[in-house]
């Protein structure tokens, strides 16, 4: 129900399994439910042994630490309180999601580490997407280093409520990813700036594919308020309308993507950017194995090494040989 500290939403770095310790994986049938359970407890009804913090049958009628709105006094003077005993130790949220392992693509090695990068959240404003939030890549700051690869996929949705604020085909959900120069930025970096900087994306091919979802079937803007009769509010809505995804399938898979090159890159989502909606945007860190200071210690490390290694087969050049020019420098020293 909504974020944590700082904002950040609440999150749970969770390893899944490998193909060595669930054999469903590698038949490609491992399909795994999630249940999370939202409890809500209170120090009102004590701290009893062994279950602290919560009722039992032995806390029934009369012997219960709280009542149903329960008169107080304190200084002689009666205080009600507007307890409602069905709160404590209620589970507010039961929810299962069913989701599918799949085994590592083919020249990942086993040793790598695989990030998932997707979606959370739901079209709407704040109001409207409660009790969940709107739009929001998960995680939106993800560290990892390089030559770690991430999964980049998502799903949307094409049922959601008519009439929620959002762009393109009313009641659909989508997302895409294109690079911007910081976090400031609200739209696209352009060609130039890409070409002069390191790219999120080094291949065009699938910098496109990231921006575009794999639409099909397009239409120019000029095309589309032709066939919609000059009504743009219609153009954006129609299915044809590529620039804002509405051709594209509710779920995409980005595949799997190596990450070689440190820096750090920020991104955005096109579509879902406006003043109604979250501003949805990511933030990749990719850092070297280790830190600069610490390469430039190995570094020096290794060449005083190699020095040391030279003195020592010199001093034992010259003691093998007595008579040599380099035992003529040692015995100056």
């Amino acid at each position: 129900m909504g974020n944590g500290h700082e904002g950040q939403p609440n999150t749970y770095n969770w390893t899944l399994p490998s193909t060595g310790e669930e054999e469903c994986i590698g038949k490609d049938e491992c399909n795994c439910v999630l249940r999370i359970r939202y409890n809500i407890s209170t120090a009102e009804v004590g701290d009893n042994q062994p279950d602290k913090g919560f009722l039992d049958w032995k806390d029934n009628a009369g012997a219960s630490p709280v009542h149903e709105d329960e008169i107080v006094n304190q200084d002689g003077l009666p205080h009600q309180l507007a307890l409602d005993t069905s709160q404590y130790g209620r589970t507010f949220e039961d929810r299962s999601f069913v989701f599918h392992i799949k085994k590592r693509p083919s020249g990942v090695p086993a040793s790598a580490r695989i990030f998932n990068l997707n979606v959370r959240g739901k079209r709407g404003n704040i109001v409207q997407t409660y009790p969940s939030v709107e739009y929001d890549f998960m995680p939106n700051k993800l560290a990892i280093r390089v030559n770690d690869y991430i999964h980049f996929q998502w799903t949307g949705c094409d049922e959601n409520p008519a009439g929620n604020a959002g762009e393109g085909t009313d009641g659909t959900d989508r997302s895409n990813m294109v690079q911007i120069k910081n976090l400031a930025e609200g739209k696209p970096a352009d060609d130039k700036w890409i070409s002069g900087h390191n790219a999120l994306f080094r291949d065009k091919k699938y910098r496109m594919r990231m921006s575009m979802l794999d639409q099909k079937d397009c239409l120019s803007y000029e095309e589309l308020l032709k066939k919609n009769n000059d009504d743009e509010n219609a153009a954006e809505q129609d299915v044809q309308n590529c620039m804002k995804l509405n051709a594209a399938s509710p779920y995409f898979d980005g595949g799997v993507y190596k990450m070689t090159t440190p820096g750090t890159y920020y991104y955005m989502s096109t579509r879902n950017h406006n003043f109604s909606n979250r501003d949805q945007k990511g933030v990749i860190d990719v850092q070297n194995l280790l830190p600069n200071w610490a390469i430039g210690v190995v570094v020096t490390g290794a060449v005083l090494f190699v020095g040391a290694a030279g003195v020592a087969g010199a001093m034992f050049y010259a003691k093998s040989h007595p008579h040599s020019g380099i035992a003529n420098i040692f015995s100056k020293m």
